[in-house]
């Protein structure tokens, strides 16, 4: 072994003083290999770098040119805020697809040119923005014609929201109102009860009675009772409850008559005038007011006053012997037996006097002759 290891260096020894050209040759070749292949490996990454980044940039600029009009045709078909004013909607909830086709065809100023929106523009905005304030609903109305969005079925909801508590709110009745209410129904039934009572004049009382505590000012029920007890005879319950009713109804011409008429009966004519002279009906046609008015002035002995109500009284009613026969006594007070003559006659050619006034009429005219 070790002859053949001698062997082998003498070669190599030899090889490199006689071979020593190509062996430079081959190691400047070996070092220039590697310099040679390098660059292609970098252009070729190069290459590779720039296409995938012409690539994503194709990608991402295409990216963009779409994102715009679908934020805004987004924008408009999440816009909840109605076409017409929230007032119209309030005012008739109908009026909301009538107040778009005006909305529509207005268009947009010729010197204003709507701005593309940014791409960064965060979406949350444009959905609070109709809810907080009123602005974004300008904006959606001037954007809508360009991007000319679908007919507006979305806002209906956004006003069947805002109209649908106006009409189905339930309206709570009021408690003071109902109780009444029912406290009126049960007077005009008692009322009614008593009215067509003709047979215990006490149980007419009582349900009358009972209809006015639950209705003071039930006028039919106050005049009904006034009269039943009247009929009975109770003039001293009637008067009081006269005077209870005129403090309510101090104008009520039939309270006014009946209480006058009560003191006539009782001989107290100054009371009579007291009562009739609330109210001043002396130019009027109310026969009743006058009778009593005149009846009054004639117990008074005010016989001019009386002699005018009787002449107003025959104007009003000539048909009337009580009339005539009124005025005759007046006229006969004052002394004048030709006006007081005629008058009498008048009465007697009525033939509606009882025969005690007839024959009384007829002592006066005997005399008067």
């Amino acid at each position: 072994m070790s002859l053949i290891n001698q062997m082998l260096r003498d070669l190599e020894s030899r090889n490199t003083t006689n071979n020593a050209p190509s062996a430079l040759q081959q190691n400047i070749h070996v070092t220039q290999a590697p310099s040679s292949k390098m660059p292609l490996l970098i252009w070729s990454l190069l290459a590779i770098v720039a296409t995938g980044g012409t690539y994503w940039a194709y990608q991402y600029g295409k990216t963009l040119a779409k994102t715009p009009p679908v934020i805004v045709a987004d924008n408009i078909k999440r816009d909840p805020s109605p076409v017409a004013p929230f007032e119209q909607v309030l005012a008739a909830p109908n009026a909301v697809t009538n107040a778009a086709a005006p909305k529509a065809e207005q268009k947009p100023p010729e010197n204003i040119t709507t701005p593309p929106v940014p791409v960064t523009q965060p979406a949350p905005a444009t959905k609070k923005a109709p809810t907080v304030q009123p602005a974004p609903v300008v904006q959606s109305t001037s954007t809508a014609p360009a991007v000319q969005p679908s007919p507006p079925t979305q806002p209906a909801p956004a006003a069947e929201v805002v109209a649908s508590p106006v009409k189905n709110r339930p309206i709570t009745p009021n408690p003071s109102t109902t109780t009444q209410t029912t406290a009126k129904q049960r007077a005009d039934t008692l009322y009614r009860q008593a009215e067509n009572n003709f047979e215990n004049p006490s149980a007419i009382v009582y349900k009358l009675e009972q209809a006015i505590n639950l209705d003071p000012r039930h006028l039919k029920a106050r005049l009904l009772l006034a009269k039943t007890l009247h009929n009975q005879g109770q003039t001293d319950k009637t008067a009081e409850f006269l005077d209870q009713s005129l403090a309510l109804f101090p104008d009520n011409l039939q309270f006014i008559n009946a209480r006058a008429q009560l003191f006539l009966q009782q001989k107290n004519p100054n009371g009579a005038l007291r009562t009739l002279q609330r109210i001043d009906l002396t130019n009027s046609s109310n026969e009743t007011y006058l009778s009593l008015l005149a009846a009054t002035y004639q117990q008074l002995q005010s016989f001019t006053n009386a002699a005018n109500v009787y002449q107003k009284l025959v104007s009003v009613n000539p048909e009337k012997a009580e009339n005539w026969l009124g005025f005759a006594l007046a006229q006969e007070k004052l002394d004048n037996p030709k006006l007081a003559l005629e008058a009498y006659q008048q009465a007697l050619s009525k033939n509606t006097l009882k025969p005690s006034v007839v024959s009384y009429i007829k002592q006066r005219l005997n005399e008067l002759r």
